[in-house]
């Protein structure tokens, strides 16, 4: 039987290292806002900031050179990274984004979705949490900077999330479900 000292002894370091990792956190995007840096690049020559109109001209024109096609869902472009030294497309993922704009429309945080071409529920190989170290490793060859930070959530559904934060743009980076693996980028300054 456990005693009283020992669990609250468990629950102090638990909310110990939530609040590490919290304070972390903070002093991180205190750190890059104080840098007063715009960084607003995200895929395929979209900017964070840019107008809903020069948003879906984007999306129009790669989609009409076959850049990207529709995604799963009609609000998401995709596109297909193969790995050409693979035939069988084992090593081949998607991507797909959709983006999402504040009342002034301007793209505020672009939603995207990473997940393995070859998924089925019952492979784990091609499953989401098996897919997640590929996707951190390509998004910092493809944004160098600050690495990601792994922070516990202490949530049931999301128990961990990858932070990183380059000036005003954040990546947050999760599992969201076997299949997907969801990255949100969005912009930390109100103000764009």
């Amino acid at each position: 039987m456990k005693t009283i000292p020992s669990i609250s002894f468990k629950l102090l370091i638990f909310f110990s290292l939530i609040a590490s990792c919290t304070s972390e956190y903070k002093a991180l995007v205190k750190k890059e806002l104080n840098k007063n840096q715009k960084v607003d690049s995200v895929f395929f020559d979209i900017r964070l900031g840019e107008s809903k109109d020069i948003y879906h001209k984007k999306s129009w024109d790669l989609n009409n050179s076959r850049v990207v096609t529709q995604g799963r869902s009609y609000f998401y472009m995709k596109k297909i990274f193969s790995d050409s030294k693979i035939k069988k497309k084992e090593n081949d993922f998607a991507l797909e984004f959709s983006g999402k704009f504040n009342a002034k429309k301007k793209l505020k945080m672009l939603d995207v979705k990473f997940y393995h071409l070859l998924w089925t529920p019952w492979y784990e190989k091609y499953q989401a949490p098996n897919l997640l170290p590929r996707i951190l490793d390509s998004l910092v060859r493809w944004f160098p900077g600050n690495p990601f930070l792994e922070i516990k959530t202490g949530s049931d559904s999301i128990p961990t999330m990858h932070v990183k934060i380059d000036g005003d743009r954040r990546f947050r980076v999760y599992v969201e479900n076997l299949q997907d693996v969801a990255v949100k980028i969005d912009d930390l300054n109100e103000d764009n």
